[in-house]
């Protein structure tokens, strides 16, 4: 899976990609009651745009990608700032990204901070 979706990446085969918030987000997400403040995990999230739709509705959101390519596309298309070539974090507002090396890190614990299944 780990290769598919890099090659995917570098071969530009991304017809997955919204240029827009995905409709079935905008639609069922207010109705889960989940309040403003709670983080947002996106993995492998791509350039989605729903990043950017969660942040403003006031959720805090930690994209994580696994191709560079995808936090490029992200970054020049939302004229973000870096400070380096080959960025592996980004931040804006309520929005973060991170790279690769979030991938490769070993141990990592994410504990739910809302409950499932309601």
């Amino acid at each position: 899976m780990r290769e598919q979706w890099l090659q995917r990446w570098r071969e530009g085969r991304i017809g997955f990609h919204r240029n827009d918030t995905h409709p079935a987000l905008a639609h069922f997400w207010p109705s889960l009651d989940i309040p403003a403040g709670i983080k947002v995990l996106v993995p492998l999230c791509g350039k989605s745009l729903d990043m950017h739709w969660l942040a403003d509705a006031g959720y805090p959101v930690l994209g994580v990608e696994l191709a560079p390519e995808a936090i490029e596309q992200f970054l020049d298309e939302q004229q973000g700032n870096r400070s380096q070539a080959g960025v592996s974090r980004y931040r804006q507002g309520g929005l973060r990204l991170r790279g690769k090396a979030w991938w490769n890190c070993g141990k990592a614990i994410f504990s739910p901070a809302y409950p499932s299944g309601r």
